[in-house]
């Protein structure tokens, strides 16, 4: 899995987050209008994945929230699902991969995410190749119509 930044790995997990990837105690208030509620232990096990950095833990009013630092830079990527509030990062405490990756349920919505990932990305792929053989196709066509013999 090629991502070359924060900013497109955003975009992808936009479309690979899901009900079946959110936490199970927020999955009746999953939708597509909030889909990063209940998904910040996965999502930042795949930011520590392809960025480094910590894996971090707060609170926040719905209870404890995790999140990254990256050379001592905040990243949290599910934030919005707080519809505006701000978790109490600054109590935030260091967390390992080995430590959320000790809930069965959490190892398995990650690997579901990482799925969910992989899928919207070959998805995207293939639109950007087609995309690629219509301008070539046309592009042929304005050619052959110009240089008829």
């Amino acid at each position: 899995m090629k991502i070359n930044n924060i900013e497109e790995l955003k975009g992808l997990l936009l479309k690979s987050w899901s009900k079946e990837t959110c936490s199970p105690g927020l999955r009746d208030g999953w939708s597509e209008d909030n889909p990063s509620l209940g998904q910040c232990a996965i999502t930042s096990l795949v930011v520590n994945d392809l960025f480094g950095g910590k894996i971090m833990r707060c609170m926040a009013s719905s209870g404890s929230h995790y999140y990254n630092m990256i050379d001592d830079e905040l990243v949290d990527l599910t934030v919005e699902q707080f519809l505006g509030e701000i978790p109490l990062y600054e109590e935030g405490a260091e967390r390992t991969r080995e430590y959320l990756l000790s809930n069965e349920d959490t190892k398995n919505r990650y690997l579901r995410l990482l799925k969910n990932i992989r899928t919207t990305q070959y998805i995207e792929d293939i639109k950007e190749t087609e995309e690629c053989i219509k301008a070539i196709r046309k592009s042929r066509e304005k050619y052959e119509k110009n240089w008829r013999f």
